[in-house]
């Protein structure tokens, strides 16, 4: 009885979990459709808007709905930003490199 008492006890854990992510998701996406314009004011493009919403950590169904895209335009687009912020700039030192000094 206990055993199938802790598998009762596990599962409603589990369910209560989602519920938590689904209220602070719903709770992330209420506040971003309230101040949406004055967050997008100066993102032109989709990229510049999924760089915008990144810090948020969205899923990408949320964030392509929330832009008027597609999911799978959200996830190359978050791919092709994080490749950006792997790559040091061409002037940039690479670790272990000496800034160059003019």
């Amino acid at each position: 009885m206990n055993s199938k008492l802790s598998q009762d006890n596990k599962e409603l854990i589990k369910a209560i979990d989602k519920l938590n992510e689904n209220i602070d998701l719903l709770t992330k996406v209420t506040a971003l459709s309230m101040s949406k314009e004055s967050l997008f004011s100066k993102a032109d493009t989709k990229q510049q808007q999924v760089e915008a919403l990144e810090p948020l950590d969205l899923p990408d169904k949320i964030i392509a709905l929330i832009i008027g895209s597609t999911t799978d335009s959200v996830k190359s687009l978050r791919s092709q930003i994080k490749g950006k912020a792997k790559k040091p700039a061409k002037n940039e030192p690479t670790h272990g490199e000496a800034k160059k000094v003019e």
